[in-house]
């Protein structure tokens, strides 16, 4: 690959800022007059031409201005828009914002960060791995409520509340945190196997019903916890795209439907502790042709678990996006750190 001079590489630059901030083609006498580039019009000209020729600028036909290509957003993104001090001030999560349940944490983090980039935002769930049971909490919060803890093997935590019309005896919250965990810690949340155990247990009928009660604790892993991907902000990422191209949203808006093909992508960034992105023709898939992926992973000190990731059209604002997915993992690291 042809290195560019310094003087290319800054034309370059301020052609990409100036058509992401406008959506319109950049020409030589916007940046001789306003760009700050002490050269002729002809020079200029000359060196547009040229980054043309290396594959880092296109020429719509309709305009004498020029438009980034997909490698020169990406020689803009490694050596500008990745740089720490071209980050703009983040609008995500903050810090100790995030509460709750691990899903509803995700669910609030995608939430949060579709709002601040106004694309869409993608949270895959923390890998399960092992779902065997490891221990077992039950606790009495009130004389009528108890909230059930399960924590897998693999670091999995579920946590449910239960209400009862009357209040219970302490005793038998207390035998039940004992039974569970000698009936249930080995096997797996929500199997079949734990269905048939907690079924057959010979019980008299008070300590029947309460672990019939408390059961979906141990066997519903469907709920909002379970998601494996979230995704806000689709409708605004149909809009850009249609906005800033002649795009055909069916083949997009069904890849979106395939949270398969969506998650083996969020994986491919797993293996990554820097931030993941992808430009335009940088994707395999035809139907992300014309769209930018932005991504970063969270978890543990030691293990990623899960990953944040944008996604919008090739003309997005990177310093913004950047900033707000690296912003958005860290808060949900820091939440993964205090429930580990």
């Amino acid at each position: 690959m042809e290195e560019l001079t310094p003087r290319q590489a800054e034309i370059l630059s301020a052609v990409t800022k100036r058509y992401i901030a406008t959506g319109t083609p950049v020409g030589s006498k916007y940046l001789c007059r306003v760009g700050g580039f002490d050269m002729s019009p002809s020079t200029m000209r000359s060196e547009l031409a040229r980054l043309e020729t290396l594959g880092f600028l296109g020429h719509p036909h309709t305009s004498a201005g020029r438009v980034p290509t997909d490698r020169g957003y990406r020689f803009f993104v490694d050596n500008a828009a990745g740089d720490a001090a071209g980050r703009r001030p983040v609008q995500g999560p903050v810090p100790g914002e995030l509460e709750g349940e691990i899903g509803y944490a995700i669910q609030e983090a995608a939430e949060l960060l579709a709002g601040a980039t106004g694309l869409l935002a993608m949270v895959s769930s923390p890998e399960q791995g092992d779902k065997a049971i490891k221990h077992i909490e039950v606790l009495q919060l009130q004389p009528d409520l108890v909230t059930v803890v399960v924590i897998t093997a693999a670091g999995g935590v579920t946590r449910k509340l239960f209400v009862f019309d009357e209040p219970l005896d302490p005793g038998l919250v207390k035998w039940a945190h004992g039974y569970l965990n000698d009936a249930a810690c080995g096997l797996d949340q929500g199997s079949r196997l734990l269905r048939i155990r907690l079924a057959e247990a010979d019980l008299i009928a008070g300590e029947r019903a309460f672990i019939g009660a408390i059961s979906p604790a141990l066997l519903e892993t469907d709920d909002i916890a379970g998601r494996r991907l979230v995704m806000e902000g689709a409708p605004r990422l149909l809009s850009r795209l249609e906005e800033d191209s002649d795009f055909s949203a069916r083949e997009l808006i069904e890849m979106l439907d395939r949270q398969d093909v969506l998650l083996r992508m969020l994986r491919s960034a797993l293996a990554e502790y820097r931030v993941y992105l992808r430009i335009g023709s940088e994707f395999t898939a035809t139907a992300m042709r014309g769209c930018s992926l932005v991504a970063a992973n969270y978890g543990l000190a030691h293990r990623n678990m899960g990953t944040v990731g944008v996604l919008g059209p090739t003309r997005m604002d990177y310093p913004a996006v950047i900033g707000n997915v690296e912003q958005t993992a860290r808060c949900l690291s820091r939440f993964i750190e205090e429930i580990y």
